[in-house]
């Protein structure tokens, strides 16, 4: 039965790959049985639709796997904000926003650590920088899942067991259907994208949160001002094409697509800020630096220069992979319709 096999693709999907086997097969053992008294008991197969009530009774598959999950993490202030089937979700989210946060706060102070400009007053200060991202990042990614996952429990019946792979649950591609885009993947990179918007606007305000102490004579030079419209249309562009991924799957080329075309927006801004230094400047109240700040300045504005050459490099790496992962799909496709 294609339904059948489909409904037990998706829950297997979602399952461990060590329980996979045989939980699939007891599920199939199990459902195959309940059809089997259905027919007995009418006389006759049994059309579609009933078939499709009966997988609608054991759940869309992202909660029939849950069920047989050991994980049951979840957060709960008193009341549960994020239940253990989005909770692994959430906590890939956090991790990966909170360690792009990390090596950048690394990075600018081991720099200002090896210029030699106060080490013991620089690790002071990390502590509670790293304080004030966590708390920012965290209530932010925390109240957006809390809001997805109350969004699920109220509608935990919007499903269709002929796309079980898709809904109002996240999702994974099956294999069987039709090449999409997981809505799992647009679901992350919409939570991702808003927290970097709130993260980049604090930046912006608070450059304490990124140069610690060093902040009452260093600041970002005029040209990351520059750069704030054109990365945060850049953003809402990316985040449109996750919402429209959301809700048509099956538009697999447009995201192809937004990553060339973010692919080479990134190119073009990396070596713009390439070709503009210095990145880092004396603060107004610190006109003129000498001895060991102003060696500080110069040692900081160095690694900023080669860790932008890396990063065109990179962008310009990851603009040919995607290039050629396009043009031979496409390729792919003609040669399957040939």
């Amino acid at each position: 039965m294609e339904l059948l096999d489909r409904y037990l693709k998706a829950i297997a999907s979602y399952l461990p790959s060590a329980q996979k086997d045989d939980i699939v097969r007891e599920l199939s053992e199990d459902i195959h049985a309940k059809i089997e008294d259905k027919q007995a008991e009418l006389g006759r197969p049994l059309a579609e639709p009933e078939i499709e009530a009966i997988l609608k009774a054991y759940g869309h598959p992202l909660l029939v796997a849950g069920r047989y999950r050991q994980d049951e993490r979840r957060v709960a202030f008193g009341k549960q904000l994020i239940g253990p089937l989005l909770f692994p979700f959430y906590i890939k989210v956090l991790q990966f926003n909170l360690g792009i946060t990390s090596v950048v706060l690394l990075f600018v102070y081991a720099v200002l650590f090896a210029a030699g400009d106060r080490p013991i007053h620089l690790l002071s200060g990390l502590p509670m920088v790293f304080f004030y991202q966590l708390l920012i990042q965290f209530a932010v990614v925390t109240g957006i899942f809390a809001a997805v996952d109350g969004h699920f429990a109220k509608h935990p019946d919007r499903w269709d067991p002929r796309k079980p792979s898709q809904g109002y649950y996240p999702a994974v591609s099956v294999a069987g259907e039709a090449a999409q885009v997981p809505r799992m993947e647009s679901i992350s990179i919409l939570i991702a994208l808003v927290v970097w918007l709130v993260w980049l606007r604090v930046m912006q305000s608070s450059p304490f949160l990124i140069l610690g102490p060093t902040a009452a004579y260093l600041k970002f030079a005029p040209v990351w001002h520059e750069l704030y419209v054109p990365v945060v249309l850049l953003t809402f562009a990316a985040m449109a094409q996750a919402a429209i991924n959301f809700v048509r799957p099956d538009w697999v080329r447009l995201r192809s697509y937004t990553r060339i075309g973010m692919g080479v927006a990134g190119v073009v801004l990396w070596t713009f800020l390439l070709k503009t230094g210095p990145w880092v400047v004396s603060s107004d109240g610190a006109a003129s630096l000498e001895g060991m700040r102003a060696n500080t300045l110069r040692i900081v504005n160095e690694c900023f220069y080669y860790s932008l050459l890396v990063a065109v490099i990179i962008s310009s790496f990851q603009l040919l992979r995607d290039l050629y992962r396009l043009a031979r799909g496409t390729q792919h496709r003609a040669a399957s319709r040939a």
